[in-house]
This record gives C-alpha cells, structure tokens and sequence, in this order.
C-alpha cells in the first residue's frame, strides 16, 4: 500500500511535470466558454455530448504520452527491476488521469449547467470511460514505437469509441451499439442527467465491471510481455 501510494505521488508531479494539469485546465476552460454560446434549452444534451467525447479522448491520449515519454527517459526500464508491481504502476496512472477527468468534468457541469445531477453516475460514468479506455491506450501505444506510428490506429479506435454518441443523439439507434465499449459510460453519463431504464443502467454496469476486468488484465500482461522483454533484449 505504501509502495502504491508513494507511486501515486510521483504520478502526480510527473503529470503536472508533463503539463498535462495545465492541459486538463485548458480543456476545461475552452468546453467552459463553447458551451455557453449554447441556448439553455439546449445544453443538457450538448453538455453530455460533449463530456461523452472529451472523457474519450482525455485519459487515451495521455496515456500514450506518458507512455512514450518514460520510455524517451528510460524510466520503464528502471521500474522493472524496482519492488512496485505492475498494478501499482498502472494504477498510480489511471487513478490521476481519472481523477482529472471527473474534476474536468465536474468544472465545466457546474460552470454551464447546474449542480443538481446525479454525482454518484456521473463519476462512475467517467470511470467508466476513463480506466478501460486509458488502459487500452496504454495497450495500443506499446505495440507502436512512437506517437506517429500511434496516431493512426489510435484515432480508428476513437472513432468505434464515439458511436454510442449518435445512438445517444437519435442518429443512429442500432442494437450493435451494446457491443461498443464506451456504451456503459454513454449511459451511465445520460442517466447522471436525466431518467434511463432500469435494464440500460443494470447492463451498463455489469458490462463495465467486466471491461475493466479484462483491460486491466491485458494492460499488465502487455507490460510484462512487450516491455520487460524490450529492456531484456535492450
């Protein structure tokens, strides 16, 4: 536990190192002034569209950049032959970039909108995008020796990620939309607004708890099999 949160602190001061808390402001400030262009019976679904797509991209990206940064340092090297697991590791990382993006989006909710929502969805809505999409970030950019080599691949995958945008905004309703990962969090983040079934949110659920399951998993077996080897064979 105490290797875990001394890692998490670290992971605090590298990103704000990296600029990324600065970047996490920007974001806010920007959706902040762009949404108040927006007439007040309008916003509600804007707003969510928009936090849909932010919190999407958001811990993806920087993944992948800090990803290629430690390993520019050649920090990734030197956390294979210290005590801190892999689960620490990752956790550190996802628990920060997560953290951000709940204060990201809570600012802005509460700068244009209103502070009467569901907080409770709201923040499993963002976990629910955040972990498995950082951590498949963090897959994807292991597989890639650098951000161009990432990019590509990288923005196909936030496209499939994006649908359950237009079954959200009526444009395009298809049952095929359940398989998309980033479904639980579209409706999780709809519910933290406005009414859903009860079988939408009880499917969002279970279908989080297992795609975190399974991208962490594939996370740490990614870092012991491509990176540990890389620095093997360094």
């Amino acid at each position: 536990m105490n290797r875990l949160f001394s890692a998490m602190r670290w992971e605090v001061l590298n990103q704000f190192r990296q600029n990324i808390f600065y970047a996490a402001i920007f974001v806010a400030v920007l959706w902040s002034v762009v949404l108040f262009q927006i007439p007040d019976t309008a916003i509600a679904p804007v707003l969510v569209s928009i936090l849909f797509l932010d919190l999407s991209i958001f811990g993806f990206f920087f993944m992948a950049a800090l990803y290629y940064l430690e390993k520019g340092d050649r920090v990734l090297e030197g956390l294979v032959v210290t005590p801190l697991r892999v689960i620490e590791y990752l956790t550190a990382k996802i628990s920060v970039l997560t953290l951000l993006s709940v204060l990201v989006g809570a600012a802005v909710t509460l700068t244009v909108y209103s502070p009467f929502i569901n907080w409770g969805l709201y923040v499993l809505a963002v976990i629910g995008m955040s972990v498995p999409v950082s951590l498949l970030g963090f897959v994807l950019a292991a597989r890639y020796n650098g951000i161009n080599e990432f990019l590509v691949p990288g923005v196909f995958f936030l496209v499939i990620m994006q649908l359950p945008l237009l079954g959200y905004l009526g444009i395009w309703d298809n049952p095929l939309l359940y398989l998309v990962p980033s479904q639980p969090g579209m409706i999780l983040l709809e519910a933290a607004f406005a009414s859903v079934p009860l079988w939408k949110l009880a499917y969002a659920l279970v279908y989080l708890a297992l795609l975190v399951v399974v991208s962490w998993r594939w996370a740490e077996q990614t870092f012991v099999r491509v990176i540990a080897r890389q620095v093997g064979n360094g």
